[in-house]
């Protein structure tokens, strides 16, 4: 009695019925989805110029521009620009038009413009620093014109180092003017040397570097101990430096001393390429004496 009641509990038949039902025929579903999907998405794609995105922005819904404006400022090189005269033209009216728009569309637009690293967008870049009231475009437009080693704007970055009461415009400032490393406006970097904020201090060692000066080579060498970034514990609301950023400036600070030859750097690094913890400061602070201070 007992098998009989086994056989009937256990009926393949019914097994198979109930593995189609609840496994098979929806995990088939769901691959029969998936494929549909990606062979519309790939049907549907098209791939974007920067002129296309131009045309976005121009006449595209308000969200279609700041982003089509975002993917520009990322994706855009000299190299990828067809038709420069009459990109140039429309990425300049599109420029100013945007004044009056998204501030996050202008923004981005003045980050493209130094990605293209042709000076023709320099005295528009300029004029934005002058009129433009937004702090985070003339940010952008400070960047922009670093990256265009845009040489006659260091008159007015100078003097938005010396007045600006933002220290974020400040710092941008001072990064663009090392880029372009005009050493006759060195003066101003050196009366930041002293400021309270660290980040100024150390970006303007770093940009009297790139010009040949060693005024800040004692903030550069501190720049080199990782018991240096103790003094600035990193907290929840963002001030500090934390391990990564501590990682950075280390490297960058190594790179600067490949510029800049210095044997106040030696010890440090020395030191690093034997005891840091981060493998990548090891390896690039051995590098560095092997080639510059043997």
């Amino acid at each position: 009695m007992e098998n009989k009641l086994e056989q009937q509990d256990y009926n393949p038949s019914r097994v198979y019925a109930l593995f189609y039902s609840f496994f098979l025929i929806p995990f088939m579903m769901a691959i029969f989805g998936a494929l549909f999907f990606f062979m519309f998405q790939f049907l549907t794609y098209e791939k974007s110029t920067p002129l296309d995105l131009l045309d976005n922005i121009q006449s595209g819904s308000a969200t279609k521009r700041w982003q089509s404006a975002f993917e520009l400022s990322n994706m855009l090189e000299a190299s990828k620009i067809q038709n420069k005269d009459f990109f140039n033209s429309k990425l300049i009216s599109l420029y100013e038009k945007s004044k009056h728009d998204d501030d996050r569309v202008r923004t981005y637009l003045a980050l493209a413009m130094g990605k293209t690293k042709d000076s023709e967008f320099g005295p528009y870049l300029i004029d934005a620093l002058t009129k433009d009231e937004n702090l985070t475009n003339r940010i952008a437009a400070i960047k922009s014109l670093g990256m265009l080693q845009y040489s006659q704007s260091c008159k007015i970055l100078s003097e938005i180092i010396s007045n600006s009461d933002f220290d974020s415009e400040k710092l941008a400032a001072i990064i663009s003017l090392g880029v372009i490393g005009d050493s006759d406006y060195s003066d101003v970097l050196i009366t930041m040397l002293d400021y309270e904020e660290p980040n100024i201090r150390w970006d303007a060692a770093i940009s009297l570097a790139k010009m040949g000066d060693r005024s800040g080579v004692p903030v550069i060498v501190n720049l080199l101990d990782r018991k240096y970034y103790d003094l600035f514990p990193s907290s929840k609301n963002g001030e500090g430096i934390d391990s990564e950023e501590a990682d950075n400036s280390i490297y960058t600070a190594i790179a600067v001393s490949q510029i800049l030859i210095d044997l106040r750097f030696r010890d440090r690094l020395i030191y690093l390429s034997k005891n840091d913890k981060n493998i990548k400061i090891r390896e690039f602070a051995l590098k560095t004496i092997n080639a510059y201070y043997k």
